[in-house]
């Protein structure tokens, strides 16, 4: 659990100095969202992106503190620290493209296609989750929770390899399709895939429940 440990606070420390020194080349007013044109819909001051660092710093001190002095099994402990790294990871990325988008955007020029970035994000955070999902142990935190893939070990395991393929189908999908596509049709394929994700997982977690549950009951 220590190298969890370490990696949230390496990554809540990239977020903040990332922001920090950024601040010496930002507009005091930059884009703070997007619509799904992929041009920006409100501006706002850049110290809104301290205020977004504070909410990462106090969720990753929040998660240690809880590991740290909660009676939580080991195994718990565990799963959380690894949701906080998922979860800083994100920031981070998150953190480095507005502030990217910030330093070349106008409203003259629009330096790059904001669609673009966000399914790079996606993507990236696809493979990420898929790297994952298979070596996640049994748990009610992290992972495919249904009510099937909870059954027993063998319907957790076979749940979360066909999760895991499945999202790093996804990731590379959304990577590669979204170098092609712009705007509102990005926006589109990526809800696509997400909503095939999650329903071939819930569907593929009941198809290993009816049969690991045939099996025990012929077992018996």
């Amino acid at each position: 659990m220590k190298k969890f440990k370490i990696a949230i606070i390496a990554l809540m420390t990239a977020s903040l100095l990332l922001t920090a020194i950024s601040f010496a080349y930002l507009n005091d007013v930059i884009p703070l969202h997007f619509g799904v044109n992929g041009q920006p819909d409100y501006y706002g001051s850049k110290y809104w992106l301290l205020l977004l660092n504070a909410i990462t710093i106090v969720s990753g001190v929040a998660q240690i503190a809880y590991c740290q002095y909660s009676n939580a099994t080991e195994n718990y402990k565990k799963q959380l620290l690894l949701t906080g790294t998922i979860i800083q990871v994100v920031f981070l990325v998150i953190f480095g493209a507005m502030i990217a988008y910030a330093w070349s955007y106008s409203e003259e020029v629009q330096a790059f296609d904001i669609s673009k970035l966000i399914m790079i994000v996606m993507g990236v955070q696809f493979l990420l989750i898929g790297n994952y999902m298979p070596k996640i142990e049994k748990n009610r935190v992290l992972g495919v929770k249904t009510k099937w893939s909870l059954y027993n070990e063998v319907t957790w395991q076979k749940t979360h390899r066909f999760a895991g393929f499945a999202s790093m189908i996804a990731g590379t999908l959304v990577l590669l399709l979204g170098l092609f596509f712009y705007d509102v049709i990005n926006f589109i394929i990526l809800i696509a895939v997400v909503a095939v994700f999650v329903v071939s997982t819930i569907v593929a977690s009941y198809v290993y429940y009816c049969q690991e549950k045939r099996r025990t009951e012929c077992d018996d």
